[in-house]
């Protein structure tokens, strides 16, 4: 009897589960990478595919009609800008939109803190403790404030991380504005002291009547105008990376002393040429001008 040997293919017998493992491991490339695009996707695309506004309910409330305990200010904001603008109204305003973006997104995620404890008026945004990652959500509030026309605050404080604050004509005793990421415009400012802080942007400020000004920069430009100086006022300019472009009255009794580290000094309108690290005085000297910038240059301007 003869017995014929089966066939062997060579390089020996596939095994089974070698075929399974491969189709395991093209399923979970295919999933992941789905996935991948899908968390891609979202993030990217998301915020431009998906974005929803809403207004606000407005807030309204009245202020203080005593002269001796005028009313204060808060207006604190995350993401988004704060304007500032006054109206023929005698009560305080504030209204606005929020802007929701990404999958899954809403405005009615944003709630807010209204508050008015004795002339003491708080407004503040409050914004999700962490947005969803997977949806790439994002929020921004656009915050409006409209004040009594020629109204006198004790005391103004303005806040934003992300966005720009604009703010004219403002009255008060102190104001303070502070901001991260974003410009910050004071105009027609009318206060014994104002500070303005600033880390990445520019800062603006013309004071009509300023008692004291200081303006603090990190990362950008400073201008600040003004009018007039009072006898034993402080203003103070400062930045790290940026110019200082300073305009002061050409009639008043100030010392000023410009200081860059790397940067030149120029003046004009003043009768003298100023020079850096050097103080020069005018009328009396009563009032003290500091400018300072580490890269950058100071130009200095009377009128």
């Amino acid at each position: 009897m003869t017995i014929n040997a089966a066939a062997v293919p060579v390089g020996g017998a596939k095994k089974p589960g070698f075929s399974r493992t491969v189709l395991v491991i093209i399923i979970l490339v295919v999933v992941v990478g789905a996935v991948v695009a899908i968390v891609a996707g979202s993030l990217f695309l998301g915020p431009s595919l998906s974005v929803t506004k809403k207004n606000f309910t407005p807030y309204t409330t009245p202020v203080s009609q005593s002269s001796s305990s005028p009313s204060s200010l808060t207006v604190s904001n995350t993401n988004g800008g704060v304007t500032t603008s006054t109206w023929s109204q005698a009560y305080l305003m504030i209204n606005g939109t929020v802007t929701a973006r990404g999958f899954g997104s809403s405005p009615d995620v944003i709630t807010f803190v209204e508050s008015n404890s004795s002339g003491n008026i708080v407004f503040q945004a409050i914004f999700p403790v962490s947005s969803s990652f997977f949806f790439g959500a994002s929020y921004t509030v656009d915050i409006y404030v409209y004040e009594p026309a020629s109204y006198q605050f004790n005391t103004v404080q303005i806040v934003t991380v992300n966005g720009d604050l604009q703010i004219p004509s403002i009255r008060a005793t102190s104001l303070t504005l502070t901001d991260t990421n974003g410009v910050i415009t004071a105009s027609s400012i009318i206060a014994t002291s104002i500070t303005v802080t600033d880390t990445n942007g520019s800062i603006n400020l013309a004071c009509a009547s300023c008692g004291s000004a200081t303006a603090t920069m990190m990362n950008g430009s400073v201008s600040m105008d003004l009018s007039t100086l009072s006898l034993t006022g402080s203003y103070v300019v400062t930045t790290t990376n940026g110019n200082v472009n300073l305009t002061l009255p050409a009639v008043a009794s100030f010392k000023i002393t410009p200081n860059t580290t790397n940067g030149t000094i120029s003046s004009s309108g003043l009768g003298v040429q100023l020079t850096n690290h050097t103080t020069a005085t005018f009328g009396t000297g009563s009032a003290v001008v500091n400018p300072t910038t580490t890269n950058g240059s100071i130009i200095v301007i009377g009128k």
